[in-house]
């Protein structure tokens, strides 16, 4: 396994930032962007995401990429490919280990736990720290009690679906939650069927905090109605608390 990184800095100035922060994986420099361009990867509206950040853009917003990854085999052919669409956002360094180069992802270093109605919750970051724009993941490990199933979306109207949400706050930013396939199930002598998760799953719900805000806690909700073959529990609310340490943004 290899890693390469390319941007359209000079070789100079990647020597520097490498040396800088301790970076020992080559760094290729595409100085005029043509390789970034050939592949497609030039972010034309560069600009435009520079303004509404309340930027001036400069002459080193010009032949920004987007920025993402790819990832290809031993013939070097594409197998996976992950971009943002905003040239701020970047993922965190144990993300790229885990989803895109299958390499196990370390213990939490703080995790919360929670547990209600025929559910048990585990939750934990991807990092105990995050830089602004910083594309980092909530993990959640639940266990449904045997017997039982939670709902998933989509659920027929007077049914909860299971939801994972992290309270507001300035600067939140948040994608669709990452979640298995849920099971189809069915009741006797109902023509409907239900989509459900059952026994242990994980799921995963990236965000991001887009200013410098420091030490932060993350107030998260999990909702969820938890029944069997013949009755519910009332739909229920777990809450749990994670902190999260603030460093600075690298401006370079």
């Amino acid at each position: 396994m290899a890693l390469f990184a390319i941007s359209y800095d000079p070789v100079a100035v990647l020597q520097g930032f490498a040396a800088r922060w301790g970076i020992t994986y080559p760094l290729l420099s595409d100085e005029g962007s043509r390789t970034i361009r050939a592949l497609g990867l030039l972010n034309e509206h560069a600009e435009e995401q520079v303004r509404f950040y309340g930027v001036a853009p400069r002459d080193e917003h010009q032949g920004i990429p987007y920025s993402g990854l790819f990832l290809l085999d031993a013939d070097g052919t594409v197998v996976d490919k992950q971009f943002e669409q905003s040239y701020r956002h970047r993922p965190v360094t144990t993300l790229v280990l885990d989803e895109v180069l299958g390499v196990a992802e370390p213990a939490p270093a703080a995790s919360a736990r929670a547990e209600a109605s025929g559910l048990q919750v585990v939750a934990w970051l991807d990092a105990p720290a995050y830089r602004p724009y910083q594309k980092l993941r909530l993990h959640l490990a639940l266990h449904v009690e045997p017997g039982l199933h939670v709902y998933a979306s989509p659920t027929p109207e007077g049914f909860t679906p299971l939801t994972v949400e992290i309270a507001p706050r300035a600067g939140l930013s948040v994608w669709p939650l990452v979640a298995p396939t849920p099971q189809p199930f069915g009741v006797a002598g109902l023509e409907e069927t239900f989509l459900v998760y059952e026994g242990m799953f994980r799921v995963s719900l990236p965000f991001s905090i887009d200013v410098a805000a420091g030490a932060v806690t993350l107030d998260v909700r999990v909702r969820y109605q938890a029944c069997s073959a013949t009755e519910c529990y009332p739909p229920a609310t777990l809450a749990l608390t994670l902190p999260l340490a603030g460093e600075d943004l690298i401006r370079e």
